[in-house]
């Protein structure tokens, strides 16, 4: 890919740092890989379905603001 910008390259493509976000985490929840975030001490939010199997998207209980319980 070439990308034609006058964009220092820093904006582009940010430091993996910036990138990772505090409180979040891959996790596989019911054999669908998922991005949570924690919101309190035994609870998680699913941020985004990160599988490539398009019939993981249409399960409701790993849909997108899905609240997960480890209590």
């Amino acid at each position: 890919m070439i990308l034609y910008t006058m964009m220092p390259q820093d904006l582009v493509f940010p430091p993996e740092e910036q990138q990772q976000n505090s409180g979040q985490m891959m996790m596989n929840y019911k054999g669908v890989p998922v991005l949570a975030e924690q919101v309190d001490a035994m609870n998680y939010q699913i941020i985004r379905v990160m599988s490539t199997d398009p019939s993981h998207y249409l399960n409701t209980d790993c849909a997108p603001g899905t609240k997960i319980s480890f209590s």
